[in-house]
């Protein structure tokens, strides 16, 4: 039997914890990349595990749903909150910064600047802040993108 073949037998485990699960950046052909990687890594460590469809679903499930939970949890560990950043709000904001980067005086204005900033607003508005510079979505985000776009207006070339 074909890999191909026996990979649509288990494809449907990959699409449903794509709907159960989001790896950012991840599209639909990088889950079938995942799923067939690891199919392969099951295949090669139970030879004849195709011949019996029962323990190939069952096996197959557990192997790759602990490799999604793995990358979900590698995604979400504090360690790595860098990577967790919408890359977005790079875009977003960086008309503010120059192109080869910073001079060490605007990064001490900007960061007085954002300071102050944080500083005048509310304490619910200040958690929306700290969830905007992680990279978290919530109501009322763009809103505050314009506020502290309004904001450092001042500090545009």
């Amino acid at each position: 039997m074909s890999f191909e073949r026996i990979y649509r037998k288990v494809q449907g485990i990959v699409h449903k914890a794509r709907k159960d699960y989001y790896i950012k950046l991840w599209e639909k052909s990088d889950w079938d990349q995942e799923g067939m990687l690891i199919l392969y890594q099951l295949l090669q460590s139970q030879p004849g595990i195709e011949e019996d469809p029962i323990k190939l679903y069952s096996y197959f499930k557990v192997k790759f749903r602990n490799y999604i939970k793995d990358k979900v949890r590698r995604q979400e560990s504090q360690k790595r909150k860098f990577d967790r950043m919408n890359h977005e709000d790079i875009s977003e904001l960086s008309h503010l910064v120059a192109e080869r980067g910073m001079l060490s005086d605007d990064k001490v204005l900007l960061r007085d600047m954002l300071r102050r900033y944080r500083q005048q607003l509310s304490e619910k508005d200040q958690v929306h802040y700290e969830a905007l510079i992680s990279g978290q979505r919530f109501k009322g985000r763009r809103q505050m993108v314009q506020d502290l776009q309004g904001y450092l207006s001042d500090f545009k070339d």
